[in-house]
């Protein structure tokens, strides 16, 4: 079992312990804190959940982290998400 002492938001702490291994960063091989947040069609909870460390997510949104192959996959989505609106202007 693996215990880490976490601080909490209003300055209190707890300790975690865990039955198994800390999952490692798809993107590094470091701990991963992070799960990928890309909808995923097929899968039982909806999203990717590749883990992550802090340093390999992409962050497109406050509360959402992307792998690095779905931070690709959204920087194209939003390229063309652009192209379209400034094709219709």
């Amino acid at each position: 079992m693996t215990c880490e002492h976490v601080q909490l938001p209003g300055g209190g702490s707890a300790i975690v312990c865990t039955s198994g291994r800390r999952p490692k960063c798809v993107g590094c091989g470091k701990p991963a804190r992070l799960l990928c947040d890309w909808k995923t069609p097929g899968v039982r909870n909806g999203t990717c959940d590749a883990p992550l460390c802090a340093r390999c997510s992409t962050k497109p949104a406050p509360d959402k982290d992307l792998c690095p192959a779905h931070a690709d996959a959204y920087e194209r989505w939003s390229a063309d998400r652009a192209d379209r609106e400034a094709s219709r202007s």
